[in-house]
């Protein structure tokens, strides 16, 4: 069954249900917390925490700097690269891309009655819940037909068309995919609000709200069969800039 975890999270919090979509509640760490990113001068900085979302908590949060799993570029021509991360928080990526692809992984979690561990369930008693927490990030700056096309293989929200054509009350239709290929099924949110599902094409419209800096996200929970987890949770957002 999937579900939805909603917005992009560090899989660390209770949460509770905001939208008839969310029948279920899911036990994590600690508070939940939003991956964006940033231009600077050389490039971009991943940041961690509640600075363009709709929830509550600390602006900006540390995360291991590890966690950055790999990052790939693509540039007007169509053309991707791997971009090399820092080593110190925040995570720092030299590059100039048309679209921005991370991916961000905190590894495995084990809930007990007890404790939540960042560690898998294995050699662990009394559990309650594992998962393997697995999240993107996608950041658009520039328009190119290839940006209408998913970077990489995780979960990963692509729009069809450019988004930097639209003004507020306009809709842009997105396209969810999962190794590639469409996902149906999947609740998507628009700034921390769920909206829809996607259909059996993978794509949903989403109405923009508002200018400024767009956070369009989704997550899916899936059986997972390695022995370290019983699911694998992913999550993945869509980030652009709507200055009309």
């Amino acid at each position: 069954m999937i579900k939805l975890l909603f917005f992009l999270r560090a899989k660390n919090q209770v949460m509770t249900p905001r939208a008839p979509l969310l029948l279920f509640v899911l036990a994590l760490p600690a508070a939940a917390h939003d991956l964006w990113l940033e231009k600077d001068s050389a490039g971009y900085v991943l940041y961690q925490g509640h600075r363009h979302s709709a929830h509550a908590g600390a602006e900006v949060v540390a995360y291991e700097p590890g966690a950055v799993k790999g990052a790939t570029c693509l540039d007007v021509g169509g053309g991707t690269k791997s971009l090399v991360s820092g080593k110190s928080h925040p995570v720092k990526l030299t590059g100039d891309c048309a679209a921005l692809l991370v991916s961000f992984s905190t590894g495995y979690w084990t809930k007990t009655a007890w404790e939540t561990k960042n560690a898998p369930r294995t050699g662990v008693a009394g559990v309650m819940k594992s998962w393997l927490s697995e999240d993107a990030v996608k950041r658009i700056d520039r328009w190119t037909p290839t940006v209408a096309q998913p970077l990489g293989t995780g979960l990963e929200i692509s729009p069809v068309t450019d988004p930097f054509k639209l003004a507020i009350d306009d809709k842009l239709t997105v396209l969810v995919t999962e190794n590639g290929k469409p996902k149906s099924g999947v609740p998507v949110a628009y700034q921390g609000d769920t909206r829809g599902v996607t259909g059996a094409d993978g794509k949903i419209a989403i109405r923009i709200r508002q200018g400024g800096m767009q956070l369009i996200s989704a997550s899916i929970e899936a059986p997972l069969s390695d022995g370290n987890a019983d699911t694998v949770i992913r999550a993945t957002a869509l980030q652009f800039e709507v200055h009309k």
